[in-house]
This record gives C-alpha cells, structure tokens and sequence, in this order.
C-alpha cells in the first residue's frame, strides 16, 4: 500500500496542511504519517503562544510551560497526537524526526518507503528564500518522489 507523509510544523497553517494532505492521501487510498521534526527546547520557547488543531503552547491541564522545562520529545508526540485526533482517524501514525528538517523528511520518506510527501510552503520572504532556501525548496530538490505543496500564504 502506498504511504503518504505530512510534514507539519508548528505554524498555524499545519491544520491546513494535515486536512489537505490528509484528503489527498485518502484519495489516494494510501497510508498516512504525520512528521514532526523536532528542534531543541530554546526553539519551542521562543515560539510563546502557538496555536494550532488544539495545541495552545501549554499540555493537558493549560499551564504554561517554563522554557527550562519543555521537552521537545513530548511537545512533539502530544502536537502530533492533536493532529492525529483532529484528523479522527485512529489507523494514521505519528514520527518525531530528529535533524535538519529538508534532510530529516527525505530520510524519513526513504526509510518508510513513501509514495509522496506532502508539506505546506509558509514562507512569507521572497528574498529569504531566494537566498537562503526554504526547508520545502530543500526538499524539492533534494528528494526522489513526488513532494506536493500546500500553499498557505
């Protein structure tokens, strides 16, 4: 069976990206798994509030998280199992990668085999990504199967 990732990151549009990418790979009649890759603790505390499919910067009872105790293993499995639950579909996986994000997706989709991965472009910088590339221009480039992007400027 053909198996689809989703990278999703902690942007408001990775709701966008999970339902679209969830869609097309429904139609597809393929497996799906949601990729986080993960960054270090000082990367999620300098996000402050993120809200995205049900997650608020904070973990089951609301309290917020003091920087000197996030730890991005659980932040990214619990954001995933949000997605997971938005999406209602008990049979999706979840995987947090570790690394670069271009490289670590790429690993990922060989290591599972995948038919395609789908990721959103949220890049508001033209000149940035000229200079300096997106992850989703990495990726492009970088992998051997299909990657479909979800605009979501």
């Amino acid at each position: 069976m053909k198996r689809v990732i989703i990278a999703l990151d902690f942007d408001p549009s990775a709701q966008k990206v999970a339902e679209e990418g969830y869609a097309l790979a429904k139609a597809l009649k393929a497996k799906v798994t949601l990729v986080h890759v993960k960054a270090t603790a000082d990367y999620y505390s300098s996000l402050g509030q993120v809200v995205v499919i049900g997650f608020s910067g904070h973990l089951k009872d609301d309290t917020p998280i003091a920087p000197e105790k996030i730890d991005p293993d659980v932040i990214s499995q619990e954001f995933l199992k949000k997605a997971m639950l938005h999406l209602a579909d008990k049979n999706i996986e979840v995987m947090v990668a570790n690394g670069s994000c271009a490289d670590s997706l790429i690993d990922v989709a060989k290591q599972l085999n995948a038919y395609m991965i789908v990721m959103g472009s949220h890049s508001r910088k033209w000149f940035e990504n000229t200079t300096i590339g997106s992850v989703t221009q990495k990726v492009l480039l970088g992998s051997s199967i299909p990657v479909f992007v979800i605009p979501t400027n």
